[in-house]
């Protein structure tokens, strides 16, 4: 999911040594959101911002691999960021406002080894002849339902996504995060958001001017190194 914040709400976020990236700077902004900025010189100084959830059978924490009895249940991870450099390179490194969970036991993993996963419901209602599946996820205050569907044909992904983070950890612990996903296959999506509930989150995606979700990927697998 992407989308834009208000600067002055994102400047609350911003930590020291890094910098806001303004949407009509930003080399890597989606076309779908280049558009809105072009059309609508206004928000040509927002932030961009992405809220990605990622759903496996497992995770592999350390040594301990964490996966559930029944295999139709799968681990959700979601992470919300914002575009930022850092101030003394340039160097593009994403600021990771929050980091989610679906299952306790991921999440206990996590804060054995000082990152923090706060708590998010995840769940999802097969789609039928005439509505598209349902997403429903729920990260404190914040609800989010997505309905809809795959359109299009299957893309091959040929190369890694790799996307590098500064994230907040437990007991003052500050990461640097570099998350490396190779997923077989990307297909766009096509549907409807509803934001509910009075979050910070949610308060940023209705203050948005656009929200746009896809693509989606399956297959293949990933690795979200930590280091200090």
């Amino acid at each position: 999911m992407r989308f834009l914040v208000d600067p002055e709400t994102a400047a609350g976020d911003l930590k020291q040594g890094f910098l806001l990236v303004r949407a009509d700077q930003d080399e890597t902004l989606h076309s779908a959101l280049r558009q809105v900025v072009q059309s609508q010189p206004e928000f040509a100084p927002w932030v961009p911002s992405s809220l990605c959830f990622y759903y496996t059978d497992a995770v592999q924490v350390g040594g301990r691999r964490i996966a559930e009895r029944n295999p139709r249940i799968a681990q959700m991870v979601g992470i919300w960021s914002l575009a930022t450099v850092e101030q003394g390179s340039g160097a593009r490194r994403d600021l990771v406002l929050d980091m989610y969970a679906s299952r306790e036991r991921l999440r206990t993993a996590a804060a054995a080894n000082l990152v923090q996963l706060h708590e998010a419901e995840a769940g999802f209602r097969a789609g039928t002849d005439t509505s598209g599946t349902e997403y429903r996820q729920t990260i404190g205050k914040t609800e989010l339902v997505w309905s809809g569907r795959t359109t299009g044909d299957s893309t091959r992904v040929e190369r890694p996504i790799v996307e590098s983070w500064r994230v907040p950890g437990v007991r003052g612990v500050t990461w640097a995060a570099q998350l490396s996903l190779s997923p077989a296959w990307a297909r766009a999506l096509v549907g409807s958001l509803r934001v509910e509930g009075k979050g910070d989150l949610a308060k940023a995606l209705k203050a948005s001017p656009i929200r746009f979700v896809g693509p989606f990927y399956r297959g293949g697998g990933g690795e979200l190194r930590f280091t200090r």
